[in-house]
């Protein structure tokens, strides 16, 4: 059986790292796992290029040998393909957008890491960020799915 997902190379963490510091300092505590994604997903009719899950106890207790005592509060998933084609500034902004997901609700002692979701297609931040490449999104899409199509293809013949 293939694996679904395998670990990230280290420029991707570098990278998630100078994200997390220059746009999001107030989540400089929180322990992240990101991991690469080897098959192509879809979610409500869209391609998939990253997403974001915040851990539940098992996660945690499976993952906390690798991210200290009590393991990781988050994890990335990012679409291996389409990491991989797609210009550093286009990395950022996936990264970027999944980190923007991640709350810190200092006054909850029992979860203070939770989950927000978009407050419009969106980000509202994010579409002020990209606004030099409003259409950057779909522009990975297209990219990505033309990988996949021709993976697809070469795995036929």
């Amino acid at each position: 059986m293939e694996n679904r997902f395998e670990d990230v190379v280290q420029d991707v963490l570098d990278l998630m790292r100078e994200v997390r510091a220059e746009h999001f300092p107030n989540l400089r505590t929180a322990k992240i796992l990101v991991l690469f994604d080897l098959k192509k997903r879809r979610s409500n009719g869209k391609m998939v290029l990253g997403r974001i899950q915040r851990t539940n106890d098992l996660l945690r207790y499976l993952t906390q040998l690798q991210a200290a005592e009590e393991g990781y509060d988050y994890i990335i998933y990012l679409d291996k393909v389409c990491w991989n084609v797609v210009s550093d500034g286009d990395q950022t902004r996936i990264m970027r957008h999944e980190l923007r997901h991640i709350l810190h609700d200092i006054e909850s002692e029992r979860t203070p890491w939770k989950l927000i979701p978009h407050d419009i297609e969106d980000f509202a931040e994010e579409i002020e960020l990209n606004r030099d490449d409003i259409n950057w999104r779909s522009r990975v899409v297209g990219l990505t799915q033309e990988i996949y199509r021709v993976q697809e293809e070469e795995s036929r013949e």
